[in-house]
């Protein structure tokens, strides 16, 4: 049977004493997540390290990511955070000078300090600007030419929760340029079939909607990706033959795994594998269905009680789990603060306060929220 969400939020102590809505920032873990790493730990700490096992508990995880991604664990990769996966493409393409990337202005720094940096080879960061909050493909697609190499953009906007049609924005593009997402402001709220979609290469930490530990993440590397993307570092666990130390051998791995260069971080991937579990278990529609219901609740609530959205969905795909808002009279600071004094978790970002239910929250929650917030 799937887990609902009353099972699951039997699973995360923090729900019996506060109204956590803050996935957007950091996700607290749920029993099974500590309780997988704290196994680990335990072992390291009283018996010799084995190394087979674990091997085959990483392989569980990688599969288990594809599953939740609707794709094949090849072409999964396991790295640190959003910001290592976008500055392995940067740093691992063959630039020319003369080359560009058209991006999003407003973007989360993560998906902008890394194209940013290519400016020594002479590669230009176009960004562009919504007036309204809304990115439409054809605007990005005008900013294209026959040098545009990437174009990077988030799937959902952190700042205001604007969730871009992928499938429209791969049409809108040129052919030969390659699409590259951030996802980590909707893996593990918004159902991601890969299956269907030309995203050449996406990732996303696990501390966030993935309801993992803080250090770990994933990448998804898509075919035209994997023939021209090289492994910034390559290490022993890049090349085939991974267990020869004597005789040197740089053939790397056929799949995603050349990018995981060496000593992985276990206690993450453990982690990370057991909170994907949750949301597998839950099933990935089901989720969506629930954040988004949690969401539209406050979207319709909030403008009634005084309070303006940063951006009203002008249809349903635009839609995600982040709902911004400010009220026209009150200092955002003051009332972040008198949120958290009564057990309420959302952000402060800039002159707005940013809410995002997950799974496991429930209408109590959201009334709680609403409740205390001043009119």
């Amino acid at each position: 049977m799937p887990l609902t969400p009353a099972e699951m939020r039997a699973l995360f102590p923090i729900a019996q004493r506060y109204a956590y809505l803050d996935h957007a920032a950091i996700a607290p873990l749920a029993v099974p997540v500590r309780s997988t790493m704290d196994v680990f730990l335990a072992r390291q700490t009283e018996e010799p390290f084995e190394l087979a096992h674990w091997e085959r508990l990483r392989t569980q995880v990688r599969t288990r990511v594809g599953e939740l991604l609707s794709t094949g664990a090849e072409s999964i990769t396991f790295i640190r955070n959003t910001t290592t996966g976008l500055g392995m493409v940067a740093a691992g393409l063959d630039w020319e000078e003369g080359d560009n990337i058209v991006g999003v202005d407003r973007e989360f720094p993560a998906n902008v300090y890394p194209w940013m940096t290519l400016r020594r080879k002479g590669v230009e960061l176009r960004l562009y600007r919504s007036r309204d909050g809304r990115i439409e493909p054809g605007a990005i697609a005008r900013l294209c030419d026959q040098r545009t190499r990437v174009v990077a953009v988030s799937l959902v906007q952190f700042w205001n929760g604007f969730r871009l049609d992928l499938n429209g924005l791969r049409r809108a593009l040129p052919p030969d340029t390659l699409l590259v997402v951030d996802a980590m402001q909707a893996a593990g709220a918004l159902r991601l079939d890969l299956s269907q979609s030309t995203v050449d290469f996406l990732c996303a930490g696990a501390q966030k909607w993935l309801l993992g530990p803080i250090g770990i993440g994933f990448a998804y590397v898509g075919p035209r990706m994997l023939e021209r993307l090289y492994p910034v570092v390559v290490g022993t666990d890049s090349v085939v033959r991974d267990e020869e130390f004597f005789d040197y051998d740089l053939t790397l791995k056929p799949d995603a795994r050349r990018y995981e260069e060496a000593s992985p971080n276990y206690p993450g991937i453990l982690g990370m594998g057991a909170a994907v579990n949750l949301l597998l278990r839950a099933g990935a529609t089901a989720v969506e269905q629930e954040v988004l219901r949690l969401a539209d609740r406050l979207r319709d609530d909030l403008p009634a009680r005084g309070y303006e959205l940063l951006l009203k969905p002008a249809r349903p795909g635009e839609r995600s789990g982040i709902v911004s808002f400010r009220h026209p009279r009150m200092v955002p600071a003051e009332l972040h603060a008198r949120l958290r004094e009564a057990g309420i978790i959302i952000s402060l970002r800039a002159d707005f306060l940013r809410a995002s239910p997950h799974y496991y929250n429930n209408d109590a929650d959201v009334d709680r929220l609403l409740e205390a917030l001043p009119t």
